[in-house]
């Protein structure tokens, strides 16, 4: 039994431990609840934060949003899963009028599936939730030994990745095409030129791309005048604007320099360097973290070595951030072949990622393994003879290198589309 956790789950009558790496090698989201004696007799359980974000994160049910009292329930179908088969129930989530309204839920007819103190574990598949009884050694042992119980985990995965297998069968379709012109020219044309083909319409939405899924493209080689080489490119996992403090544009303003682009023909005042933890840049920003505030900041060093806060992230920030753009990603590697003046891309790779371990997030950056670039610039322009600024908002982008990305988000499952 786990001692010590000062929680629901502290009550449980069987070690909760063995039961992780089921669930993560099955890739399905879970959440553990233990009946206490009290809320058994009552009927009612406590719907602790796991549960609220195991509910929240499978759009199953926002607790944040539910009014008070028994008119506003919702009833979600759910089942019971027994060692030979399943029994079809109904959960209750709502909040009550008193205590402040505590989000509660309940199964219909779990007085008869379990006891006081078992440990149950939901998961979630199609907008259906299912509960294990953990605590029951048929259970247990069909869910060990390659029973049914097994069997539902193995079925209820399968239909977890359906929406992987059907992008990855369209990205497979592209790869069989070969090269696919650029529709963009520069950077921006390896990942607007696959969404095109995948008749996935460019916008600025911060949402993942392809139903729940976030696209990222890459070159695995870059081709130039003076030939082809493998690209050192950094990923872009996310943009934030901080919590508070200067604005993105007023650090610019305050700390950039004035530029000559001579692609656009234009001057620009920008920041073209990397800012982070370990070190301070050319243009005097470097990151900190205040760990007792749980934030990020980045500040200016004066030639006192002394650090000014310029603006902050709150870690919770990046955590949501994170997991909202990757709870599953598709790292598509793309050949590049310049022909003529047009770049060509054939996408020959994909890396797939899921739920990454944002209690990594600060160490990270401590070390310097994600870092941040401020993408935004101002432009000069002339308008009736008077010279004015005009702000380019392109991000203050959280990056990591290629190489890296396993320790953020583990080992990825890699499909070579050449052989499938």
């Amino acid at each position: 039994m786990m001692k010590g956790r000062g929680n629901m789950l502290a009550m449980s009558d069987i070690y909760i431990d063995q039961f992780f790496p089921v669930f993560a090698n099955a890739g399905l989201p879970v959440a553990f609840l233990v009946p206490t004696p009290t809320g058994y007799d009552k009927s009612i359980m406590d719907a602790i934060a796991t549960v609220r974000t195991l509910l929240k994160e499978t759009d199953i049910h926002d607790y944040y949003f539910q009014e008070q009292g028994p008119e506003n329930k919702a009833r979600v179908p759910s089942y019971f899963v027994e060692y030979n088969g399943m029994v079809e129930t109904m959960a209750s989530l709502y909040r009550p009028k008193t205590k402040k309204g505590d989000p509660r839920i309940w199964f219909s007819g779990l007085k008869n599936y379990c006891q006081p103190r078992n440990l149950l574990a939901l998961t979630v598949s199609r907008g259906e939730i299912y509960v294990f009884n953990l605590s029951n050694d048929l259970i247990r042992n069909s869910l060990f030994n390659n029973g049914f119980v097994a069997d539902v985990l193995q079925q209820l995965s399968y239909d977890q990745n359906a929406i992987a297998r059907e992008l990855l069968w369209k990205i497979k379709d592209i790869h069989d095409q070969g090269f696919l012109p650029s529709i963009t020219p520069g950077d921006p044309g390896v990942g607007d030129t696959l969404e095109n083909a995948l008749s996935i319409s460019r916008n600025n939405s911060e949402l993942p791309d392809y139903k729940g899924i976030e696209l990222k493209a890459s070159r695995l080689t870059r081709t130039t005048r003076r030939g082809t080489r493998a690209t050192r490119d950094r990923v872009n996992l996310f943009s934030k604007v901080p919590d508070g403090g200067l604005s993105y544009s007023d650090i610019v303003g305050e700390f950039g320099r004035w530029t000559w682009n001579e692609a656009k023909q234009e001057e620009r005042l920008s920041i073209q360097n990397t800012t982070f933890f370990s070190k301070v840049n050319s243009f005097g920003l470097v990151l900190n973290i205040d760990n007792n505030n749980e934030e990020v900041h980045i500040c200016y060093e004066d030639a006192r070595e002394y650090k000014h806060m310029l603006s902050y992230w709150y870690l919770s920030t990046l955590n949501k951030k994170l997991l909202e753009k990757h709870k599953e990603t598709f790292w598509v590697k793309a050949v590049s072949d310049l022909r003529g003046n047009r770049e060509w891309f054939r996408y020959d790779i994909i890396e797939h990622t899921k739920n990454p371990n944002t209690s990594l997030i600060l160490p990270l950056i401590e070390t310097d393994k994600i870092m941040i670039d401020l993408a935004g610039y101002y432009k000069k322009i002339n308008k009736n003879g008077r010279d004015t600024l005009n702000w380019r908002d392109h991000g203050m982008l959280f990056k990591m290198w290629p190489q890296d990305l396993p320790l953020l988000f583990g080992e990825p499952e890699i499909y070579y589309l050449d052989e499938m």
